[in-house]
C-alpha cells in the first residue's frame, strides 16, 4: 500500500513538473526600460499572442497577419522606439511590405502587406495593351529616406512610388513638393504609395515628409498595372 501511495505521489510530482515547464516554455514580455528603450522577449510564442501583447500594452492594432496567428515565434530585441521594434520584428518574420498609421504622432496601427502574388507580378509592361506599348508616363519615386523623419517612421523605402498625396494624383517630384507645401498646416493627410505593384495607403501629418524624390518615366502599361 505504501509503495502504491509513493508511486501516485511521484506521478503527481511529475505532472506538476511537466505542467510548469510546459507553461514556462511560451513567454511574451514587452516592457519599456528605464532608459527609454523598449524590449520584447518572445520564446516559443504564437504570433497571435505577440500581436495581442502589443495591443494590450500600446493599444496598437496589427493587421495583415491573421493567417499566421498560430505560427510559433522566438524573438528578442531592444529598440529606441516602438516603430524600430516593430520593424525588427517584421524583418524577423520576413515581411518587407508594411505601413504605419499615426494619430497625432502616436502610432495606432500597423498593416502588413502580403508579397505580390505570381499572378500580379507576372503582369508586366509587355502586356498587349493597344497603343500603350511605347507610351511612357512620369512618376515620383523615392530615392532616399531622411533619418528620424515621418518617412522613416512610416516605413517608406527606396524605390517606392508616390501615387497620390491627399487625393491628388502625383506625376512628378516637383508636384509632390508643391502639394506638401499646400498641406503643411493640415493635421492628417492620406498618401498612396506603390511597392512591388501593390498600392498601400499611409496616414501622415501634413508638411515635411522626409524623402528625396526623383521624377522618372515608366511604360504606361506598367503604370496601369497598379492602378
Amino acid at each position: 500500500m505504501t509503495v502504491i501511495r509513493f508511486r501516485i505521489f511521484l506521478l503527481f510530482l511529475l505532472l506538476i513538473y511537466f505542467y510548469t515547464v510546459g507553461s514556462a516554455g511560451a513567454v511574451v514580455k514587452l516592457n519599456a526600460n528605464s532608459g527609454g528603450t523598449i524590449r520584447i522577449e518572445a520564446r516559443d510564442s504564437t504570433l497571435g499572442e505577440i500581436v495581442s501583447k502589443f495591443y494590450d500594452r500600446y493599444r496598437l492594432e496589427i493587421k495583415g497577419l491573421e493567417n499566421r496567428e498560430g505560427e510559433k515565434v522566438t524573438f528578442s530585441y531592444t529598440a529606441d522606439t516602438l516603430e524600430d521594434l516593430l520593424k525588427s520584428l517584421l524583418r524577423h518574420l520576413g515581411i518587407k511590405n508594411y505601413a504605419f498609421e499615426f494619430d497625432d504622432e502616436v502610432l495606432k496601427r500597423l498593416v502588413a502587406v502580403p508579397e505580390a502574388t505570381a499572378e500580379v507580378s507576372s503582369f508586366s509592361p509587355s502586356s498587349n495593351i493597344p497603343n500603350q506599348e511605347n507610351e511612357f508616363v512620369s512618376i515620383a519615386q523615392v530615392q532616399s529616406i531622411i533619418e528620424a523623419s515621418q518617412a522613416e517612421s512610416a516605413g517608406l523605402q527606396i524605390g517606392d512610388i508616390i501615387l497620390e498625396y491627399d487625393g491628388v494624383p502625383i506625376n512628378s517630384a516637383q508636384q509632390l513638393v508643391s502639394e506638401v507645401e499646400k498641406k503643411a498646416q493640415v493635421n492628417q493627410i492620406e498618401m498612396v504609395i506603390v511597392r512591388q505593384k501593390i498600392p498601400t495607403r499611409l496616414i501622415l501629418n501634413g508638411g515635411f515628409i522626409g524623402v528625396r524624390i526623383l521624377t522618372i518615366k515608366i511604360p504606361r502599361a506598367e503604370f496601369n498595372s497598379f492602378q
